[in-house]
């Protein structure tokens, strides 16, 4: 995103009588540039970033302008994907949402039209899919990518071995590293992790992917790669641990413990940031939270502890990823 933000802050600037102003931003440790034109009845500000950081780089920008003291209308340019949903936020603030794949305008609201014209004048008729005017469609999910991959490359294996894609044979399960706690007692302790890459059918693993896929990237842009990781195995060995205690007669396999864990890590983020995030962030994902641990007491043959112990594994483990071992923790 850095390139087109550059580029069309260059542009109002030399076309359009803008001025720069920078201030420092306590999310993303660095100091944020903003655009503003002088008018009579106020300051005309202009802000660029996507739709991850939205909420919090609106309330920044919106914090800074007010100290200085001026009448001002605070204009966002978010880049962002076809699927956009337009939402309200809590400050007033106007939108103009660009395709960051395409370059065509999504929306616009009605302060934003000057910027839309700048923006198909002299950005838009130049605009291709070819130049890296973004990142490429792997920003932020390359390590989720990768744990997908790995774990349809097992459950093909496995499935292959059992016969069938639907239902595979507990036995080849077993031999590939499920959670059992009667061979965990012999030594075999790697299976608190190895079975969180097992999964017991198509539709097990179908679902536990496309959560992986929604969630991860968000997990990966608000952590980093490493510190997703580092949530992602936790999460899944805490998983397996509260299962192992809880339920020592079952056979466990599956990512769905990780995925409560990334699920805690986001709500670690939104304790952590709860005065610069919406309070909805919050309650929404309280809310997915609870309806699929609910949907799984509901459901036999769910693993319940495994699900309740990755979110406390992910919580803990989120909490302490972001708060004590950042930096710059004290500017939080």
């Amino acid at each position: 995103m850095k390139n087109i933000k550059e580029e069309f802050y260059k542009t109002l600037l030399n076309r359009e009588d803008f001025y720069m102003k920078q201030y420092y931003s306590n999310y993303h440790k660095e100091d944020v540039y903003i655009a503003i034109k002088e008018l009579r009845e106020g300051i005309y500000c202009v802000l660029i970033t996507d739709e991850a950081n939205e909420n919090i780089d609106s309330l920044e920008a919106f914090e800074y302008i007010k100290t200085l003291d001026k009448p001002f209308s605070l204009n966002v340019m978010i880049l962002s994907s076809e699927g956009y949903i337009y939402t309200e936020h809590v400050h007033p603030i106007n939108k103009l949402i660009i395709n960051k794949d395409r370059g065509n305008v999504i929306a616009c609201d009605e302060s934003c039209l000057p910027l839309k014209q700048i923006w198909e004048n002299a950005i838009q008729k130049n605009f291709s899919t070819n130049r890296k005017l973004g990142k490429s469609y792997f920003e932020n999910k390359l390590l989720t990518s990768g744990l997908i991959v790995i774990n349809i490359a097992i459950f093909l294996i496995t499935a292959f071995l059992s016969g069938s894609l639907f239902d595979i044979d507990t036995k080849v399960l077993l031999d590939y590293g499920a959670k059992y706690n009667a061979l965990i007692d012999k030594g075999q302790v790697w299976r608190l992790l190895t079975c969180a890459f097992l999964h017991s059918g198509l539709i097990h693993i179908a679902c536990n992917m496309y959560s992986l896929y929604i969630i991860g990237p968000q997990i990966e842009q608000i952590y980093g790669t490493l510190k997703y990781l580092i949530i992602y195995i936790v999460s899944s060995i805490t998983a397996s641990a509260l299962s192992y205690f809880m339920s020592p007669d079952s056979i466990s396999v599956g990512a769905s413990g990780a995925i409560f864990g990334l699920m805690g890590a986001l709500l670690a983020f939104a304790f952590i940031e709860r005065n610069k995030i919406q309070k909805k962030y919050m309650s929404s994902l309280m809310q997915v939270i609870i309806i699929n641990l609910f949907i799984g007491l509901s459901i036999s043959n769910i693993d319940n502890f495994a699900h309740i112990g990755g979110l406390v594994g992910g919580v803990l483990t989120g909490y302490i990823s972001y708060k004590i071992f950042n930096n710059n923790m004290g500017k939080l």
